[in-house]
């Protein structure tokens, strides 16, 4: 009788053509265990029903014990803003991408101040702890995917810091708007402004926030396009031009 071929499974289902994706590693950082624990097991029930499933693959009460844990054991954190050891939000994002993660930002604080100096540092969204789980997890998947997240709630309560929402972008955002919105992709805008693609899109996502404060679309390079146009970032299409 010949031996049947190997199948490499996931929880029961085949992986490889026709099968669900290998799952996320996603790593959170809380100094509450209920939540460490509720993420982890929203991620499981989760996992059941879902083609593209997230597990937890590191929860700790602080950045050094996940950064400790080494390198490839995440690619998605989900951070919380105020730690129990005191740590600042912008370093812990910092530190993470260095790490090679990206950060969602996942916290009960509306603290404007905070959540700004965790976007200047490249958090890519933002998810308060009283939404539903589900909604943490469908932004790891869209985060992973390198896919645009719309973060209401981060632009909702920047709105209320009427310096911010209402101060127009600095000499680099506009430069790294201008290149991007022009069709540049991160990599490329950086390589033009002789920084690191990590700082590029850090102008880029600043631009975004100031933006989206003042009630201006900036989810799409579209419209960083037509902001870009309407601020003099770039000049205006004339028709018959292209």
């Amino acid at each position: 009788m010949a031996a049947e071929p190997y199948e490499a499974r996931y929880r029961g289902r085949r992986l490889g053509a026709g099968g669900p994706a290998l799952p996320i590693r996603l790593g959170v950082i809380d100094d509450h265990e209920a939540i460490r624990v509720g993420v982890t097991g929203a991620a499981m029930i989760d996992a059941a029903a879902t083609d593209v499933p997230v597990r937890v693959t590191r929860a700790t009460p602080t950045v050094d014990a996940l950064v400790g844990a080494g390198r490839d054991v995440c690619q998605v954190v989900a951070l919380d803003l105020s730690l129990g050891d005191g740590s600042s939000p912008g370093i812990n994002v910092h530190r993470l991408r260095e790490h090679g993660c990206k950060v969602i930002i996942y916290s009960l604080a509306d603290d404007a101040e905070a959540l700004k100096e965790a976007l200047a540092a490249g958090a890519a969204g933002y998810v308060r702890k009283a939404e539903p789980m589900s909604k943490l997890l469908d932004m790891v998947r869209d985060v992973h995917a390198g896919r645009e997240v719309v973060c209401r709630e981060f632009a909702a309560v920047l709105d209320d810091d009427r310096e911010f929402s209402g101060s127009t972008l600095t000499e680099k955002e506009r430069t790294a708007v201008g290149l991007y919105a022009s069709g540049l992709s991160i990599d490329a805008t950086a390589a033009r402004m002789g920084c690191s693609a990590a700082t590029a899109k850090t102008y880029v996502d600043r631009a975004k926030a100031k933006y989206q404060a003042q009630n201006r679309p900036a989810t799409q390079k579209v419209h960083l396009f037509i902001n870009a146009i309407k601020d003099g970032i770039l000049p205006p299409i004339i028709p018959g031009s292209r």
